[in-house]
């Protein structure tokens, strides 16, 4: 009999509910606004190589990226050119590869640089598989054959003596640069190394670092275009399922040498008609919670330098601050005329100076940030979804980058400023004819 009484209670309570105005029970929360990463979805195999799909209707191409963590970073010591020549080796073992994708009414691209190794291939829908399977063969059934290390080797031997004697003089400034900055940490050597250190490469060193970092649980995919995620999945647990995983291996390199002193470094070049001048410090990482006031400091200092320094003569001016997996370089660069350029260097490096005592404009700040953001705003959606896996980036990361952009300030902008110039003091590099013209040291 006790039971009746609650059961009273719960029948007078429905009826109370019942009687509550629509407006003032809870309401479902609102759902999301969709933005062009509604769809995004992430997977992986039981191997652990992660996959990341966007379906897009309407596009005629999609677009697959393959990256592996690890480049030019992890090159041997003294052999500069290892990550590269790896994948050229790999590819080699299949001639015909830009003609088989051609044939799928497809494009394939590769590359390597400091913190990654890519693939890239694009193709129409209806050709996927056949393109992940021409791909899956070369990454997960096939080794460094002797005779496509053979060829791939002397290939790269003959590119950089023809390199080494036609260099022009901008990309001896970069390299230049680059050394006197980092020294001998890894960002400061190139990507496909020189004579000297492609020769000392050996089959067994491709053999040992494809074995060690093309493993599935150190690759990551973009898959973007008209094609759902299901089938996406589907081709890569058919052609990328039986590739195998590995220990991983960190980026556990030593801090760059930091540059308590301004460094100027002249390079003799008689024979370049202009000197190119190029001038920064280490910068930041890409997951350092200040890089996007560094990108925007950036900018503020190209503006800054174009004026300055074409009023000096300068016939190029840039600077550059992108992102890297550990703090990549924050530089500008430019080119003068012999006689220009003494005084060219001194207001660039004064302009980087004032970065931390003259706070921009309004109007610059304004122009800086539209400048920014609108860059970042055209890069297609699978770069955006590229560059979170690669760094580690928060994944909504491009939804919020124009919104932490355009709350930065001129404060923030110079604060930033003084923590990069406490850090690191300017190192400066120039190459051209110089013995005459250039007598400044800074």
């Amino acid at each position: 009999m006790a039971r009746f009484p609650k059961l009273t209670l719960c029948l007078l309570l429905c009826v109370a509910w019942a009687g509550v105005p629509a407006g003032a029970q809870k309401q479902p929360a609102p759902a999301a606004p969709a933005t062009p990463y509604s769809n995004v979805r992430r997977d992986s195999l039981l191997n652990g190589l992660q996959v990341v799909t966007l379906d897009r209707a309407g596009e005629p191409l999609l677009r697959c990226d393959l990256v592996i963590r690890h480049g030019a970073m992890f090159d041997l010591a003294d052999k500069v050119g290892l990550a590269s020549l790896t994948q050229e080796a790999l590819l080699a073992v299949n001639p015909r590869l830009k003609e088989e994708f051609e044939s799928l009414r497809a494009t394939i691209d590769w590359g390597a640089d400091w913190d990654t190794t890519w693939f890239r291939f694009e193709v129409p829908p209806a050709n996927f598989e056949t393109a992940m399977e021409i791909l899956g063969r070369l990454l997960v059934a096939e080794n460094v054959r002797q005779e496509a290390f053979a060829g791939a080797h002397r290939s790269r031997l003959e590119a950089v003596r023809a390199r080494a004697g036609q260099a022009l003089p901008a990309e001896r400034a970069d390299a230049a640069f680059l050394a006197a900055l980092y020294g001998n940490h890894p960002y400061g050597h190139g990507v496909e190394g020189d004579e000297r250190s492609v020769a000392s490469i050996v089959r067994g060193d491709a053999y040992d670092y494809l074995k060690r970092f093309y493993i599935a649980n150190n690759t990551f995919a973009v898959v973007v275009g008209e094609i759902t995620h299901e089938r996406v999945m589907r081709a890569f647990k058919a052609y990328y399922g039986g590739w195998v995983k590995g220990q991983l291996v960190p980026a556990t390199f030593r801090q760059p040498p930091r540059a308590t002193a301004v460094r100027l470094v002249k390079v003799e070049a008689p024979e370049a008609p202009e000197v190119e001048l190029r001038g920064g410090l280490v910068g930041l990482k890409a997951t350092d919670a200040d890089f996007a006031a560094g990108a925007l400091l950036a900018r503020v200092l190209e503006a800054r330098l174009k004026k300055e320094l074409s009023a000096a003569g300068a016939i190029r001016v840039g600077v550059s601050a992108a992102p890297r997996l550990l703090a990549g370089p924050f530089y500008f660069a430019a080119a003068a005329p012999a006689d220009r350029a003494a005084e060219v260097s001194r207001r660039a490096t004064d302009g980087f100076a004032g970065l931390a005592t003259a706070a921009p404009t309004v109007e610059e700040l304004a122009a800086a940030k539209a400048d920014l953001t609108g860059d970042f705003a055209a890069r297609p959606i699978a770069d955006h979804l590229r560059m979170i896996e690669a760094y580690g980036l928060p994944r909504n990361y491009p939804l919020t980058f124009a919104e932490r952009v355009n709350a930065l300030t001129g404060a923030d902008l110079q604060r930033v400023a003084k923590r990069l110039l406490e850090a690191n003091a300017l190192t400066v590099v120039v190459l051209g004819r110089l013995s005459e013209n250039f007598k400044s040291e800074i």
